[in-house]
């Protein structure tokens, strides 16, 4: 059975797109958030911090850039 590629692929469609733009401004927002919130260790919020914001800044641009994402190529979470 052979894999047939399609031409128009899931991240590039328009429902797709604005879906993971707004989900990856409010993971940048909640990054920002954490790095600035002082309830744990400066260095872990900082870090998790700075990791969801890159996370969700990806996210946003790939959404603008028709491109898949860091966070989708992460695969199936548990």
């Amino acid at each position: 059975m052979k894999y047939r590629r399609t031409a128009n692929p899931y991240y590039t469609r328009s429902a797709y797109r604005l879906v993971s733009f707004v989900f990856g401004l409010f993971l940048t927002g909640v990054g920002i958030y954490a790095v600035f919130i002082d309830l744990v260790d400066p260095s872990l919020r900082t870090g998790a911090g700075l990791l969801i914001t890159m996370l969700g800044a990806n996210l946003a641009w790939s959404a603008v850039q028709s491109k898949i994402s860091w966070l989708s190529k992460l695969g199936p979470l548990p």
